[in-house]
C-alpha cells in the first residue's frame, strides 16, 4: 500500500467536507451549499461509499479527499499530504526515510566492493587472479568490472563494515551478512569471486559470487552452489537488473543490444569492444527487465529509428537448456506467444495485431558459451550476431521439436501457437510466406489451415478459431477428456489479458491499469500528447469538463482529450497534472512531492507492447475514449444517487443536465 492509500484508507470523507459546510443527507449520499461558489440551491454532493464528492452546479468539478483539501485550501499536493497525513496519523517520515535507508544500503555495497577488490590484489587474491587470467580477462578488465574475492572466516567483512559506522542490520537488509542460529551473523559470501552488480543508472546494488572450483584451488572452496547472488533488497532484485546494462546502454541506443546469459560472458564482449552486449544472469528474461530493453531502445521523445538500429539479439545456448531458456525468454519477456486478445465469443478469439520488438536469435555453436566464441574468434562472433535469425524463424525451427507431429492434438497446438504469431506480423506479404511454411510444416493445404484456424489479414486485430474445448488453443498433451494442465495455461492468459468490464470510479484498488497504461503511454512517448501546433506542454491549457462541454473540443484537442479528472487515483492524476507544466521528465521528477517520485519511476519502467508510431496513436485514443467512458458512468452513478430521494420537481429542475450527460455518453459511442 503506498503512503497515499493509507491516509486515504484512514479518512472518511465526510469528516473532511463537514469541516468546511454544512452536510443535510440526502438518500446514501449528502448535500450541501457548495463551498467554492455563491448558490442558493445544494448543488454539491459527497458520496460516502465511493468517497467521493462532486459539484452539479457551476463548479461541475468533483474528486477524492485529496482533491478537496487541495481545492478548498489552495494547497499543492505535497501540502496537502502532509496535511491529510496528519489528520490519518500517517507519519510521512518514516516514508521519507526510506530514501535515507537506500542511500545506506547503496554506500554498505559500495565499500564492500571496495574490500573485495582489495583482497583480490593482496596475496590471498594470487591463485583467483590466475584463474580470471585462465579465463582471458586481462587486469584493465578486472579493473572496470570492479571484481574482487570474498575472504573464507565469515566474519572480515562484517567487521571491516562495522568499522564503517555500519550495523548489522543494515547489512543484513543490503544481503551481504545473513543471520543463522548456529553462529549468529555471517558474511553471506565466502570464498568466491565477486562480481559487482550494478543497476541502468550504476548504482551498486548487489553482488554475485561464483565458487573458486578450479581443480588448482584447495577441496575446502568447493562448497556451496555454484553462483550465489545478493538476496532481494529494496535495492536489489536480480529480475529487474541487466548485467552491464550501465555500460551497454550508449552502444546500445546507437545500434542494437545483444543479451548473454553469464556475467563472463558480458565481460569477455566488452573487453573487445563488444560493447552493446549485456546478461540475464543466468535466466530467461523477466518482463521487467525488456522493459528496461524497450525504454533504452525507445526513449521518450526520441526519433525513429533508421534501419538496423533498434535489434534485441538473444545469444544464448544451443542445447536443449538453453532452448528452452530462449523461447522462456520470447514468451514471458516480449510476448510472441501471446498476440494479445481483446475478446472471445462463440469460439471465435478476437486478438489485437501489435507489433513485435525487431528480436532475434543468434543460436551459438554447440558446446560453446558466448565468452569462449569471442575469445576464439572475435570476428566468428561479430559474424555470429549478424547472421542472428528473426524469431518467427527461430520458433519455426524450435518448437516442432517440441511437439508429436504425427498426432492431430500435435499439429492443433503447434498451429495455433504460431498463427497467433503469423496475426501479429504487420507486412502481408511476411503473413502470406509464414502461412504458407507453417501449412508446410504441419503437411496440410493451405485451405485445410485455413478452415482450421483461419487467415491472417491486414488490419488492427486479427480472429483465431479456437477448438471447442474450453475455448483456448489445445496443449499437445490435451484431449477433450484431459485435464486442464500444461497447455491450460493459454486459456487462463487469453482470461487474464480479456478486456474485462471497466472498474466503478474511485474504487479503492492498489493500481488501476487503465490509468497505468495511460500515463505510461504519455510519459514514455510525449509526442501522443502534444500536437505539432504546441511547442511545449505550457502551450496547452486544461479544457472546461462541466456545462458547454462541446465548446471545448478544440481544447481538448490540445490533450488528445486526456483530463486530470480522468485520473480516479491521487497520485495519478497529480503526475498527469505536473507533467501538463513540465518540457522534461528530469523537471517532473523535480516537481513532484518524494512520495511520488518512486510511482513516476515506475511508469516509466511500465512494459508496453511494442507498438509503431500509428499503433501508439491509436493506442492513445482508445485509453482516453475508455477513461472518458469510466468517468462519464461514474457522473451517472453519482447522478442516480443524488436523485434517488429527489422529489418530482427537482428531478424535472435537472432535466437539462440529465440530457447533457447522456449526449455525452452517446457520443463515446457513435463518435465519428
Amino acid at each position: 500500500m503506498t503512503v497515499v492509500d493509507e491516509v486515504k484508507s484512514r479518512l472518511d470523507i465526510l469528516d473532511l467536507v463537514s469541516q468546511y459546510t454544512s452536510l443535510q443527507r440526502s438518500g446514501r449520499s449528502y448535500k450541501a451549499v457548495c463551498p467554492f461558489h455563491v448558490e442558493k440551491t445544494p448543488s454539491f454532493f459527497v458520496f460516502p461509499e465511493r468517497q467521493s464528492w462532486r459539484c452539479f452546479g457551476a463548479c461541475a468539478t468533483g474528486g477524492d479527499v485529496f482533491s478537496f483539501l487541495m481545492r478548498i485550501e489552495n494547497l499543492d499536493f505535497s501540502q496537502a499530504l502532509k496535511r491529510l497525513a496528519q489528520q490519518a496519523g500517517v507519519n510521512l517520515a518514516e516514508s521519507r526515510s526510506r530514501k535515507g535507508e537506500t542511500d545506506i544500503l547503496y554506500r554498505i555495497n559500495e565499500s564492500a566492493c571496495e574490500f573485495f577488490r582489495d583482497l583480490l590484489t593482496s596475496p590471498a587474491g594470487k591463485s583467483p587472479r590466475a584463474y580470471l587470467q585462465k579465463r582471458g580477462l586481462t587486469g584493465e578488465t578486472i579493473d572496470k568490472f570492479q571484481l574482487g574475492l570474498s575472504p573464507g572466516d565469515g566474519e572480515s567483512l562484517k567487521s571491516y563494515l562495522a568499522s564503517k559506522g555500519h550495523t548489522r542490520e543494515q547489512m543484513a537488509l543490503a544481503g551481504v551478512i545473513t543471520e543463522s542460529q548456529e553462529r549468529g551473523y555471517r558474511d553471506l559470501f565466502r570464498r568466491r569471486l565477486m562480481f559487482p552488480i550494478r543497476d541502468a543508472e550504476g548504482q551498486l546494488a548487489g553482488f554475485g559470487g561464483r565458487t573458486l572450483d578450479e581443480s588448482h584451488l584447495s577441496a575446502s572452496l568447493k562448497t556451496g552452489p555454484k553462483y550465489l547472488n545478493s538476496p532481494r533488497s529494496p535495492i536489489f532484485d536480480k529480475g529487474h537488473i541487466l548485467y552491464a546494462l550501465y555500460l551497454a546502454k550508449d552502444a546500445a541506443r546507437e545500434g542494437s543490444i545483444v543479451i548473454v546469459e553469464g556475467y563472463m560472458d558480458a565481460i569477455v564482449a566488452h573487453q573487445h569492444g563488444f560493447s552493446n552486449v549485456v546478461a540475464s544472469m543466468g535466466t530467461a528474461l523477466t518482463q521487467q527487465q525488456a522493459s528496461l530493453v524497450r525504454r533504452l531502445l525507445h526513449r521518450p521523445g526520441s526519433q525513429p529509428m533508421s534501419k538496423g538500429q533498434g535489434e534485441v539479439i538473444l545469444a544464448l545456448d544451443p542445447d536443449a537448456a538453453g532452448q528452452e531458456a530462449t523461447l522462456r525468454s520470447l514468451e514471458a519477456s516480449w510476448g510472441v506467444f501471446q498476440a494479445r486478445p481483446v475478446a472471445s465469443t462463440q469460439g471465435i478469439t478476437l486478438y489485437q495485431r501489435v507489433e513485435t520488438p525487431d528480436l532475434k536469435v543468434a543460436p551459438l555453436p554447440q558446446g560453446k558459451d558466448p565468452d569462449e566464441v569471442i575469445l576464439e574468434s572475435p570476428e566468428g562472433w561479430a559474424s555470429l550476431v549478424k547472421a542472428a535469425v528473426p524469431f518467427m524463424d527461430y520458433l519455426f525451427t524450435t518448437l516442432p521439436s517440441r511437439v508429436d507431429l504425427n498426432t492431430p492434438q500435435g499439429k492443433t497446438w503447434l498451429a495455433q501457437i504460431i498463427f497467433r504469431q503469423i496475426a501479429a506480423v504487420p507486412d502481408p506479404f511476411q503473413q502470406d510466406h509464414y502461412f504458407q511454411r507453417l501449412a508446410h510444416l504441419l503437411g496440410v493445404s493451405e485451405e485445410t489451415l485455413q478452415a482450421s484456424v483461419g487467415r491472417p489479414k491486414p488490419g488492427r486485430t486479427q480472429t483465431v478459431r479456437t477448438n471447442s474445448y474450453r475455448g483456448r488453443p489445445m496443449s499437445p498433451r490435451q484431449g477433450p477428456d484431459a485435464q486442464s494442465t500444461g497447455g491450460g495455461r493459454w486459456g487462463q492468459e487469453a482470461a487474464r489479458d480479456a478486456v474485462s468490464a471497466t472498474p466503478g470510479p474511485f474504487a479503492r484498488l492498489e493500481h488501476d491499469p487503465l490509468e497505468e497504461y495511460s500515463l505510461a503511454l504519455i510519459l514514455q512517448n510525449p509526442q501522443l500528447l502534444y500536437p505539432r501546433q504546441h511547442s511545449s506542454p505550457e502551450d496547452i491549457s486544461f479544457p472546461s469538463t462541466g456545462k458547454g462541454w462541446e465548446d471545448s473540443q478544440e481544447e481538448q484537442k490540445a490533450t488528445g482529450g486526456l483530463r486530470p479528472d480522468h485520473f480516479q487515483r491521487a497520485e495519478n492524476r497529480e503526475v498527469f497534472t505536473n507533467w501538463m507544466k513540465c518540457s522534461t521528465l528530469d523537471t517532473l521528477e523535480e516537481t513532484l512531492d518524494e512520495a511520488l517520485k518512486g510511482h513516476l519511476k515506475y511508469l516509466l519502467a511500465k512494459a508496453l507492447p511494442p507498438l509503431d508510431r500509428k499503433q501508439r496513436e491509436v493506442a492513445f485514443i482508445d485509453c482516453v475514449r475508455r477513461l472518458e467512458e469510466r468517468y462519464l458512468r461514474g457522473l451517472k452513478r453519482e447522478e442516480e444517487l443524488r436523485l434517488s430521494q429527489a422529489t418530482p420537481e427537482e428531478i424535472e429542475g435537472q432535466g437539462q443536465e440529465i440530457l447533457s450527460l447522456n449526449e455525452r455518453l452517446k457520443h463515446i459511442y457513435f463518435k465519428e
